[in-house]
This record gives structure tokens, sequence and C-alpha cells, in this order.
């Protein structure tokens, strides 16, 4: 009997251990965490969350946290560099994804990207001038024309030939090599080249309003993108907000005809993040025959697989069709004609582009110190542009890939970060063009297909030593490779100079060093000196009279020596950048004429002739007034940027000592930000560009302009599903006269100045509305 008692008690002890076990597991849940950037789903080491009775706990190197939720509804998360942001917290939320925003309040504590794998670094630890704009920035204006953003950055000037095509960015001095597209700078797009392997950079298919930040590295960025003297910028899509499912439908209205609608769907969870977004968009210009169509289809997605690995997919159909009125000269453009040239109307002129973007990004930590992030991609357009002389017809594609090997660990008291990889890109294009006279097809005057193929190895090293100082060295060893066949060269013209050629250029070794000291928390200096090149365009290569090909032509080099120093003070509310350089770039192509000789006429070829010194200063500075999210006023924010240009030709044929063409001596940015508790905000920007020489004999010069735009608006949530964003603004307020894009040219024929594209000559206006319903 006693052992039946005993076997009873011994139930009753464990049912009741059960028992208080379970009522454990019933109030004491708890949650897995991950935070990650917003725009490379990389992790944030480091984070805090703060709970509502003020426990704070710090995410791993990984950003994973566990959190016991007890009583808890909402959680704070914070990190230096990014928008602060509360999370709601559900019973049974179990894994957690946290996507915090870049922040744009102070300019240092700013995260640049980069080469993200593993590595976080804000503007303090960069030994080098790079702009940054968030998406807070690019939302200042009506967020669908990137240079009204992207000219705020000191050093930086990007001009468009239409509404929002043809554009040309000139970084420090460089780029403005060409009056079409671009060149002497690399662009990527979630990590997909858009630069091609020619080096030309086509923008025309990139839907700017889906862009969540944008980075901007000035001067040649050897170590880590190969080519390119002027820099690199980099583009990101924006992304959804974390543990949640939004319906968004965005319209913008504005003067002649302006209309933008984009409809999106926006997901993510702690598996994985999508968007998919449909914009279009439609102006009817404000000359004739400058109206514009364009429809964008994107998908990007960002899959966590484990905590270990992510892969990021991007996908998107373009159509873009940017009608062309033709350059004016000086005289129409400060009468201020809407002038249209009858040559380009009666061909109707235009630039038609179609095309697709796809690429695939896997990030995966091999171990505690090893990780890889590889990039495959394929591009490919179709471009058909009649112009006022003729037709040409393109079609490109571009295929290649990328992948960095990471190592990040200690070595004695040195903290090291380290990546060796190498890029492959190939395009393959077919380029026609014909006669055409009264918008009437005539005969083919060239039909060439061009193989370029450009691959190289990089590897940077930044080693952070216990002194507070940082050395970061690395290069790349650069190939490039130009096939081409002229189509037209067979049996039945055999009066055709034949244009095909092969060139291989030597392999380039561009190197770079940077050092950088941090004297506290709050203040660094640096030096860094960085080697880059530009590699003549395929045009350049053959010499179209004769047939040959040009083995003599060498690659634009470029050496960029920087100094400057980074900072904030008054408790972090003022931040400020400061640069001083000198780019000195040698073997300057440039378009000479040849005499005629015998049965040969005149014509021209291209030759490196000369160098281009560029000294130059830039400032940023920056001031947050109030920045508190609890008081009525939440943000005042005045800033300012300026840029000093003493750029010129040396040695440069008959052009030395002038002045570098399409660079104004003097740009100068001001700028206010506005917002408050109840969703009210007014954003302001006034804009100086000193006069520009555009021809290399400095004889005529645009004028200098002002431009003074704002923005106000309020948005909030409309209780727990939908939430608003209504706005209005204006450009050009003064109403001046300026240009939209400078041609530039070695000088003017005589009678002749058709130099300028117009922008409007009166104040324009837009408005609209963002609506966004959660599920």
């Amino acid at each position: 009997m006693s052992v039946f008692l005993k076997f009873i008690d011994v139930k009753k002890i464990l049912f009741f251990a059960i028992s208080i076990t379970g009522v454990f597991q019933l109030h004491a849940q708890s949650i897995k965490g991950i935070i990650k950037d917003a725009q490379t789903a990389q992790p944030i080491p480091g984070a805090s969350i703060t709970t509502p009775d003020h426990r704070i706990i710090i995410a791993n190197d990984d950003g994973v946290f566990i959190l016991d939720t007890t009583h808890i509804q909402t959680i704070h998360i914070s990190s230096v560099g990014y928008s602060e942001k509360d999370i709601p917290v559900k019973t049974k939320s179990g894994t957690i994804l946290i996507l915090l925003e870049p922040s744009n309040y102070s300019l240092n504590e700013v995260q640049v990207t980069g080469w993200s794998v593993n590595k976080n670094d804000n503007q303090l630890t960069q030994a080098q001038s790079v702009g940054v704009l968030t998406r807070k920035d690019l939302l200042r204006t009506n967020n669908l024309f990137l240079e009204n953003s992207l000219n705020l950055i000191p050093g930086v000037a990007m001009q468009s030939r239409s509404l929002s095509g043809g554009q040309r960015i000139i970084i420090r001095g460089y780029g403005n090599n060409t009056n079409f597209n671009g060149q002497g700078y690399q662009v990527y797009l979630n990590n997909i080249p858009i630069t091609d392997a020619t080096g030309t950079t086509i923008m025309d298919d990139i839907d700017f309003s889906t862009l969540g930040k944008v980075e901007v590295f000035k001067g040649p960025e050897s170590s880590l993108y190969g080519s390119g003297i002027a820099g690199v910028v980099n583009l990101y899509t924006l992304k959804p907000e974390p543990n949640q499912t939004r319906l968004v439908q965005e319209n913008v209205i504005g003067s002649y005809g302006l209309w933008r609608n984009n409809t999106r769907v926006e997901a993510a969870s702690s598996n994985a993040s999508i968007v998919f977004n449909y914009g279009h968009q439609a102006y009817d210009g404000f000359r004739e025959h400058s109206a514009s169509r364009k429809d964008f289809a994107s998908f990007n997605g960002d899959f966590f697989v484990g905590d270990k690995q992510t892969i990021s997919t991007y996908f998107s159909y373009n159509h873009s069709y940017e009608e062309l009125a033709g350059e004016i000269d000086s005289t129409k453009l400060y009468g201020r004609k809407k002038y249209s040239d009858p040559a380009y109307l009666v061909n109707n002129s235009n630039v038609a582009v179609e095309s697709f973007r796809m690429g695939v990004t896997d990030n995966f930590s091999i171990s505690k110190h090893f990780s890889n992030q590889t990039t495959v991609f394929s591009t490919g357009y179709n471009l058909n542009q009649p112009f006022a002389h003729g037709l040409s017809s393109n079609q490109v594609h571009t295929f290649g890939g990328r992948t960095g090997f990471v190592y990040e660990g200690g070595i004695a008291n040195a903290n090291v970060h380290g990546i060796l990889g190498a890029q492959f890109e190939k395009t393959n294009a077919f380029n026609k063009s014909y006669n055409l006279t009264n918008d009437t097809l005539g005969g083919i005057r060239g039909d060439l297909q061009n193989n370029s193929s450009a691959y190289n190895l990089f590897t940077e090293w930044k080693v952070s030593f216990p002194n507070q100082f940082i050395v970061t060295a690395g290069g790349s060893l650069n190939f490039l490779e130009y096939s081409i066949q002229d189509l037209l060269a067979n049996s039945a013209n055999p009066t055709h100079a034949d244009q095909s050629g092969y060139k291989r250029f030597k392999p380039v070794f561009t190197p770079r060093i940077a050092v950088l000291k941090t004297l506290n928390n709050n203040v660094s200096l640096y030096a860094d000196v960085s080697a880059g090149y530009t590699p003549p365009a395929t045009s350049n290569v053959i010499i179209t009279a004769t047939g040959q090909t040009n083995y003599n032509l060498k690659s634009e080099s470029g050496v960029q020596y920087e100094v400057g120093t980074k900072g904030s003070m008054l408790n972090k509310k003022l931040s400020y950048q400061l640069a001083l350089f000198y780019l000195n770039v040698t073997n300057k192509l440039i378009a000479t004429t040849i005499a005629a000789t015998g049965n040969m006429p005149q014509y021209t070829m291209y030759v490196n002739a000369g160098k281009q010194q560029n000294i130059g200063g830039e400032l940023s500075i920056n001031y947050a007034v109030i920045r508190n999210t609890t008081s009525a006023v939440t943000l005042l924010r005045p800033f300012v940027t300026y840029t000093y240009s003493d750029f010129k030709y040396k040695n440069f044929s008959k052009y030395d000592n002038n002045k570098v063409a399409g660079v104004a001596p003097n740009r100068f940015n001001a700028g206010i930000d506005l917002e408050t508790k109840p969703g009210l905000y007014a954003y302001a920007t006034y804009q100086f560009v000193d006069k520009v020489p555009y021809t290399f004999d400095n004889i005529h010069y645009a004028k200098s302009y002002q431009l003074l735009g704002g923005k106000i608006g309020y948005r909030h949530a409309l209780g727990k599903h939908f939430s608003v964003d209504a706005f209005a603004g204006a450009d050009n307020l003064l109403n001046k006269t300026y240009y939209s894009f400078l041609f530039l040219s070695p000088s003017l024929a005589p009678g002749e100045d058709p130099h300028f594209l117009p922008g409007s000559y009166h104040a324009t206006v837009y408005g609209g509305a963002h609506l966004a319903y959660r599920f």
C-alpha cells in the first residue's frame, strides 16, 4: 500500500512540474529577430533593441537577437547610420525580419555600401569622398528625375538630352568626353553593370522613381571596379517594409502633361522580401516634338536561405520613347525661344529603347572569417534612333559575372577586411545606320558587328590598427579587346572601305592606397591615391574613311591625389565633409583632321594628345537644428554644398592651358528640410551654376544660372491599414533661363552655335499622392 501511495505522489509531483513548465512557456514567450540593411540585405551587427521597460539588447555579428517578449507589444530598433524604427511584436511572431533604412540626418553616419559583404562602413571611416543619397533625399523632389537629387552632391553634374533620356554624368570634370550617353564612369544597378563592355552607359531605361539609395564614388575606384577615371555610381532599388504586405499606388501630375503612375506590391517576411512595380510615365513637352513615354516593369527579391545565405534577384522590362527637338543656339536660348530644329522634326527624330535586365546575386557566409558574393547578369536592348541626318538601329546584348571572396578577421591586434575577386563582361552589338530624308528610309550606310570583352581581377585590403589608423590598399588588372566585323565589306561593295578590325589593349594595372586617421569618434582625416583608365570607344578605334584599325590608340589614364576630413560637432548636430583633390589625366583622346591627299579626301581620326589637370575642392555641411521624433517639429535641417573647379588642358593640341569645357568653376547648393510630428513637411532647394565654356578654345561661354525649387506635403497613417503622402511642388520658381544639356566642341564653325538643350523658361509645377494599403 505504501508503495502504491508513493507511486501516486510521484505522479502528482511530475504532473505539477509539467504544469508549472507549461505555465512558464505560456507566459515567457520569446522571439528571434534578424536586423538587416534594407538596401543590401546585409546583417547589421551591434544594432540596439530597446524594450518599453528600458531593457537593451545588442544584436550579434549576424544581426540576430533573441528577446523575451512577455508583456511587450513593441520594440525600438536603432543603429548608427540608420533611421530608428518601432516594430510591433505579436505573441506568435516567431522569427521576425527587421529592415533598417539608411539615415540622412548626419553626413558621416550614413552607411556606405560599396562591396557590402561583411562590411559596415559609415562615411567617417571611408578614406575617400563618397556622395550618398538615401530614399529620403530622393523624395525631396517629385522623385522622377535623378539629376534633381544627384546635382546636390558636390563634384557631380548630371545632364539629360531629353526629359528622361540621354543622361551624361560628369564627376570632378571627367565624363564629358562625349555628347551622347555616358563614358568614363561605371554605373551599377543592384550589382548589375549598366555600363557595357565598351565603356558606354545608357540610362534611358532606368526607373529612377523606384530607387532606394544612390552612391557616387568620386575618382578612380580601381581596387573594386576596374576602369573608369571619373568614378562609380551605385544604384539600389527600394525595399519593402518588414513583416507586412502592402499595395502601393503612386501618382504624380505636372506641367506640360506630365503624368507618372506606379502600382507596386511589397511583401516581407522572415524568409523573403519582394517588390513588384509597374510604372507608366507620359509627358507632352514644353517644346514642339519633345514628348516622352515610358513603361517600366520590375521585380526584385531577397530570399534569406538561413542566417548565412541571401539570394537576391532583379528582373526588369522597360520601354522608353523620347522625342528629339534638336539643340538650339545661344541667341534662341537667351531670347527664351521655344524653337525646334526643322531637320529633327521632318525626320520624326526620337530615341526608342526596348530592354530587359536580369541578375542574381548570392551572398554566402562560408565561415566565421570567409564569405562570398557572386552576381551573374544579362542585359539586352534594341535602340532605334532617327535623327536629323540619318537613322541608327542597334541591337545589343551584354552578359557576364562578378564574384568576390571576402576575408574578415584579426591579425595580431589589427582587424582585416580583404576582398579578392574578378569580373567578366561581354557585349555583342549589331550596329546599323541608314540614310533618312523627310522620314523616308534610304540606303544602308553602315552594318557593323562589334564584340567587346572586358574583364579584370581586383583586390582591396583594409587594415584597422588599434591606434585608430586605417590603411586601405589594392588594385585591379584590367583586360579589354574589341572585334569589329564590317558586313558591308563584301563582293557587292568592292569600293567600300572595310572597317573590320581587332584591337586587344595591353593589360593595365591600376593601384590604390589610402590612409585614414580617426582623431576621436567624431573626426577623421584621410589621404588617398588612386589610378584609373578609360578605354576608347569602338567607334574611335576604326578609322572610318580608310577602314584601318588604329592600333596605336591608347586608353586615357588618370591618377587622383585626394586629402580630406570628415567630422561632426555640437553633439553631432553639425556634420561636414571637406575634400581637396588633384586629378591628372594623360593620353587624352581628341579628334584630329587629316588633310586630303591624292584620291583620299579629308577625314577625321582619333589620337592621344595632351593632358587634363583637375584641381578642385568640395565642401558639404549639414546641420540638424532639430532632430527629435517626439517633438512637434521632428526635423529642421539646413544644408549647403560647394564645389570649386580649376580644371585645365595641358599640352593639349592648340588648347593648352585653357579651361576644361563643360565644367563650371563654381557650383553652390543650399536647402532646408522641415518635418513635423503631425505629418506636415516642407523642402526647399537653391542651386547656383557658374558660367561654363562650351568650346575648347574658351571663346564661347554659357551664362550662369540659378534655380529654386520646393515641395510641401502631408504624410500620415490612416488607421491600421491605410497611409497617405499627398504633396505639391515646383521647380524653377525664379523663372530663370538654363539648359538641361550642354553640347561641347573644339570650336564653332562660322555662323553656327547649336549647343543648348533648354530647360523650361518658366516655373513648372507638380502634385501627387502616394497611397498604401497594408494587409
